[in-house]
């Protein structure tokens, strides 16, 4: 346990239960149950850190609750949070900024000019760039960090963490991606999650299409007839399923045209990303040989999900562990879950 100078308060044991969600888009989440005892309250205090050494992530303390339980365990103190990278959304992108190049590059831009040069976070920095090749042109202003990384991530794909350096007490933020083990490629071993396998228990698979749209129109400044439109078709061969996206707070200023019409083609391929179909897997990983969470299989990594004769061939997006009573559950989600709640957008 951390506070927020990321100086170390003390070591947690003895919690009863421990939710730890981690995403790939965007910061996971935490839920720790532990007796209410002196100690317990001092180290789970608002703003302290939940430092786990055999994970990149790590979770800062947002909602306490202390009560006394009917069943009369005894009191009880419940923490709950957001995973490292959620600090991002504390700033805001200002001023405008103009990129192009590739995604990582943007993230880290966004990063170092609104929370590490300007309005720093305290203890905030880069880490080693990874070298990831997608690309993207954008311009951006007004909106929060976290959401202009989130959007960069999902269009690219590419994840990306901040992650607790505690030996150096800082804060390092850096993109990742997965690793390929589908059965599509052949440079990587396969993991397959499948009954055949027995590497799963209570499995679970959704398909939803309401809100799915493969092709944008995205609309940039100017009037009537004279208006910059550009199209972004990602139909693919379906049907096309229209959307319209008012990108009006983007204008030309000094770049060309063709530039500024890129821009307007990144943002219709965020909104896309936002409106893809919702198909996943979701299952209780069993450890067995050749699929070991964190050694043949982690968070980011594209992986084959097999039951009921479907096969999705998906990325990790989530995986959640849960810690009670001495029993260990990992669930990862493959594929894109309906979201937990509704996000209407502001220009769409």
């Amino acid at each position: 346990m951390y506070n927020a100078a990321l100086e170390q308060q003390g070591v947690l044991d003895g919690f009863t239960s421990l939710r730890w969600r981690r995403r790939f888009f965007e910061p996971g989440e935490f839920e720790l149950h532990a007796p209410a005892t002196a100690d317990n309250i001092a180290l789970l205090a608002e703003g302290n850190i939940i430092h786990r050494l055999d994970r990149d992530e790590a979770g800062i303390i947002e909602g306490i609750e202390i009560d006394t339980p009917d069943d009369g365990s005894g009191d009880e103190i419940v923490a709950t949070g957001r995973m490292g990278s959620s600090m991002l959304d504390q700033r805001i992108v200002t001023p405008t900024i103009n990129f192009s190049g590739t995604v990582e590059d943007a993230m880290r831009q966004i990063v170092f000019d609104n929370a590490i040069t300007a309005r720093p976070i305290a203890g905030l920095g880069l880490g080693v760039a990874g070298g990831f090749t997608p690309t993207c042109g954008f311009q951006a202003t007004g909106k929060g960090v976290l959401a202009v990384c989130e959007a960069l991530g999902r269009a690219a794909p590419l994840g990306f963490r901040v992650r607790l350096d505690a030996p150096n007490k800082q804060w390092v933020f850096e993109a990742y991606d997965g690793i390929d083990h589908s059965v599509t490629q052949s440079v990587n071993p396969w993991v397959v999650f499948s009954g055949e396998n027995e590497n799963i228990s209570g499995a679970s698979y959704t398909l939803d299409n309401t809100g799915y749209k493969n092709y944008a129109y995205v609309a940039g400044e100017g009037e009537g007839a004279a208006r910059t439109i550009v199209t972004v078709d990602q139909t693919g061969g379906e049907p096309r399923r229209e959307l319209w996206v008012d990108a009006r707070d983007m204008q030309q200023g000094d770049l060309s045209l063709a530039d500024y019409q890129a821009q307007l083609t990144q943002r219709g391929v965020e909104k896309l990303a936002d409106a893809v179909k919702s198909e996943s897997f979701s299952a209780s990983a069993v450890d067995t040989e050749n699929f070991q969470y964190l050694t043949d299989w982690d968070l980011g990594d594209i992986v084959s999900f097999e039951k009921w004769g479907i096969l999705l061939n998906q990325r990790i997006t989530e995986v959640e562990e849960v810690y009670e009573n001495g029993v260990e559950t990992i669930t990862p989600t493959c594929g894109n879950p309906l979201p937990e709640t509704l996000d209407l957008g502001d220009d769409t």
